[in-house]
């Protein structure tokens, strides 16, 4: 089954260095960050420390940065008065969003998921020949954790 995506958001959960190409004059990023807005702080909070993210910086009003590597999430709260579902009408959050993570340790983070009350798909091996599974965020955003490096 086949399924367009408007938004693929790619992140690699540790950069191990450069490598240097046949063409180094070619732009590279190096880290990568991405902001979602979620209606919960606190929950978002946990539920991106259960795949290893950690507090970086906290704002009062509740914006929260936080790490993993080289990979940021910016977590950024949505006004009360701000349904999320509104918000949807100009970004389009969560709909044809990816967001895909990488790990060497594909088992475990599912584990530690369903641990922690969560709801992760099963691990399957895909068409294109990496293990993955599924899981969305108490926002409903989409997450593909992938075995291995992008």
């Amino acid at each position: 089954m086949y399924r367009i995506q408007i938004l693929t958001i790619l992140f690699v959960s540790m950069l191990t260095g450069t490598t240097a190409t046949a063409n180094d004059s070619l732009p590279m990023v190096l880290e990568s960050k991405f902001e979602i807005f979620i209606s919960d702080p606190a929950e978002s909070r946990e539920f991106y420390s259960v795949l290893g993210f950690r507090v970086a910086h906290a704002k009062a009003d509740g914006y929260t940065t936080l790490r993993s590597g080289s990979t940021v999430v910016a977590l950024s709260p949505v006004p009360w008065w701000l349904p999320l579902r509104w918000l949807g009408l100009v970004r389009h959050p969560p709909i044809g969003t990816e967001i895909v993570l990488y790990t060497a340790h594909l088992e475990q983070l599912r584990s530690l998921l369903v641990g922690s009350g969560y709801s992760p798909g099963e691990i399957e091996l895909q068409s294109w020949g990496n293990r993955d599974f599924r899981v969305r965020d108490p926002d409903g955003y989409y997450l593909r954790i992938s075995e291995g490096s992008p």
